[in-house]
């Protein structure tokens, strides 16, 4: 009985412990494609959709500094949402007609990035590592 309470402690800090945007950010839910010289497709999937937009944006920056770049520019942005089935927890809905009820929304977020060296005469590019200082801190995602 003496050990129930530091038990019921422990799984409560593992349970609430994963919780938060750090945690949806990992490689699971983000993938990028080159699609030529310094420019790439980058996707993120999860959160809600103001926050999908910023990791993607996120993890654009960090793929800039990565190839040795300081700048990008969005040449092409896309957001929306991928819905799939989530089954049933019900057990007397195996006899209904309809297969999978329940849908479950997963917001999306992809930008297509020209990676660069400093600001285009006459254009914009966002600074990759003040977008990611940035971020990081907004979210508190570790460094």
């Amino acid at each position: 009985m003496k050990f129930l309470i530091p038990l019921s402690i422990f799984f409560s800090i593992i349970c609430f412990s994963g919780c938060g945007v750090g945690s949806l950010y990992n490689a699971s839910n983000y993938g990028e494609t080159t699609l030529g010289e310094n420019l790439s497709r980058v996707t993120f999937r999860g959160a809600h959709h103001p926050v999908t937009g910023e990791l993607c944006l996120l993890r654009c920056a960090e793929l800039c500094r990565e190839g040795g770049f300081s700048h990008f520019e969005v040449v092409d942005s896309e957001t929306g949402s991928s819905l799939h089935h989530v089954p049933s927890a019900y057990p007397f809905h195996q006899h209904y007609h309809m297969d999978e009820p329940f849908i479950e929304e997963t917001p999306f977020a992809t930008k297509t990035i020209r990676m660069r060296n400093g600001q285009p005469e006459g254009g914009f590019a966002y600074d990759a590592r003040k977008i990611e200082e940035t971020i990081k801190r907004k979210y508190e995602i570790a460094k």
